[in-house]
């Protein structure tokens, strides 16, 4: 089944253009990786500066090509999945835009991806139903308004599956050539643009390539120049730090910049650590209003309408309680960070599940009379020092157990071929995940990394601990087959905070 799946995606003309594009861009692929790997060495060393080869760019009285008028109203964007259900809620859920999430809301072995871009076809085409247990038959709104947008793969992993020269090909440019082939002109046709969210964008030579990339492609399929547009999600420092410049390179395919303010926290870990070196404290303190998540929300804003685009706000995660008659405090904290996002100038906002996409609106709704606020120009003087500034509070028993609760679900849903989990009222993506063990690493590592009311130290013994203790609470461990799950969940979960290095997923 699974080479059938692949041999009606992956066509002859699919592989040709892959192929093409390996050799074109491989060796750039190969250099861009070693200069990633330079300059982070270099943030991590204290050289947290603005790149002097590129002033002029920031300097520049530049702006990006207009967006076609279809795509001007974004207000709330819903992302999520990518399999057949979450496509079909997510088209009929009543936002601007659904975006289908290839890395940090879908599995990643090879079937999962397959699958996702099976359905993403059907999506694009608004043909694709799944059986319900209670409701039957659901299917995608044939004259839905939502537009469908797809969050491809970084280009600094790889899909296996997919070999030219007996390499494997870099996931980004998989996902690239299997969708716009299948469907991009269907896209382009009924909603005025093809839509992208490019993650791990972490400089604006990474940039280039990806539009590289897209011209390459733009040109097989016959499309105007423009055609795809994409909106990059400012998710690491170094990528913040180029943002101008990353706008630069994208002109004619930009579509502003977005928010990921957990992958934003798990990449100040990678970068800033160390015995001695002071910690982040509990992932619940580490809100929109932490020094550095609010600093990189204005300093977007500034960036993208100074350059004549949309600047999207951060993915809200929180859900609404199932009992209308109890509001809880995280949901309104969660509104509020709507109202102030609208207030501040953002254009739209991201949400991650369908429950939250009213309450968005209304936000929105309330702030923005207008279809966007690209004509608001924020002065804030956002240094580089601030874009790093790092949060102040306390580490606590209850924020290491919602870690640890967190880590565990995820993984053991992974290995039910799920990409993402809801724990503690919340949706957890990847990036949740990675700043979960990413804080338990840093804790385990550091002499800050203490319990500040007893001021015990985060150690692995104590993390096994707690881990088996929260473990026997969430899952029925008499089970055989869930306690080898859980067992080998608990393990990845110490081996990560144990690693030498700054733990990868």
């Amino acid at each position: 089944m699974k080479d059938l799946v692949k041999d009606r995606l992956v066509t002859p003309a699919v592989r040709t253009v892959i192929g093409d594009l390996m050799r074109s861009f491989a060796a750039r692929h190969r250099d861009l990786l070693t200069q990633r790997v330079l300059r982070r060495t270099a943030l991590s060393a204290g050289d947290v500066a603005p790149l002097l080869e590129t002033a002029t760019v920031r300097r520049g009285e530049w702006r990006v090509d207009p967006l076609p008028e279809a795509l001007l109203e974004r207000r709330v964007e819903l992302i999520g999945g990518a399999n057949r259900s979450e496509l079909i809620n997510g088209l009929n859920a009543g936002a601007k835009s659904y975006i289908a999430d290839l890395w940090n809301f879908t599995p990643q072995d090879t079937w999962s991806i397959l699958r996702a871009h099976k359905s993403l076809n059907g999506a694009a085409h608004l043909d694709l139903a799944f059986l319900d247990d209670r409701e039957g038959r659901v299917r995608v709104n044939p004259s839905t308004p939502t537009r469908l947008m797809m969050a491809p793969r970084p280009l600094f992993i790889y899909e296996a599956s997919v070999m030219v020269d007996d390499e494997p090909v870099p996931a980004g440019i998989f996902d690239l050539a299997t969708a716009l082939l299948a469907h991009g002109k269907v896209l382009l046709q009924r909603q005025g643009g093809i839509c992208l969210y490019l993650r791990d964008v972490q400089g604006h030579l990474e940039a280039r390539l990806w539009v590289r990339l897209i011209e390459q492609i733009e040109e097989h399929l016959e499309l105007d120049r423009g055609s795809v547009r994409c909106t990059v999600i400012i998710d690491t420092i170094p990528g913040a730090l180029e943002a101008d410049e990353i706008l630069f390179e994208l002109q004619h395919h930009s579509a502003g910049l977005s928010l990921d303010p957990q992958a934003y926290a798990a990449d100040h870990i990678a970068l800033f650590h160390g015995p001695d070196t002071a910690v982040l404290p509990d992932r619940e303190t580490i809100g929109l209003n932490a020094p550095f998540l609010r600093a990189l929300s204005l300093n977007t804003i500034g960036i993208c309408h100074r350059r004549g685009c949309h600047a999207m706000g951060a993915p809200s995660f929180m859900l609404p309680s199932r009992d209308l008659s109890k509001i809880k405090p995280e949901y309104l904290e969660m509104l509020a960070d709507k109202e102030r996002e609208a207030v501040d100038g953002h254009d739209g906002t991201l949400v991650v599940h369908e429950d939250m996409v009213n309450a968005s609106m209304v936000e929105f709704n309330k702030s923005m009379p207008r279809s966007h606020q690209m004509g608001y120009l924020r002065k804030d003087e956002i240094t580089p020092a601030q874009l790093i500034q790092r949060p102040e509070g306390a580490i606590t028993v209850e924020s290491l157990k919602s870690i640890l609760r967190t880590a565990l679900r995820s993984l053991m849903q992974r290995e039910q071929g799920k990409g993402w989990v809801i724990q503690g009222g919340r949706v957890h993506d990847r990036s949740s995940l990675l700043l979960a063990i990413r804080l338990l690493w840093q804790w385990n590592h550091s002499k800050h990394g203490n319990i500040t009311a007893t001021n015990l130290p985060v150690t692995v013994d104590l993390i096994k601990f707690m881990l088996k203790k929260e473990a026997d609470k969430m899952f029925e461990v008499g089970d055989p087959a869930i306690r080898k799950q859980v067992d080998k969940a608990m393990a990845y979960i110490v081996e990560m905070a144990s690693s030498e290095g700054v733990p990868m997923l």
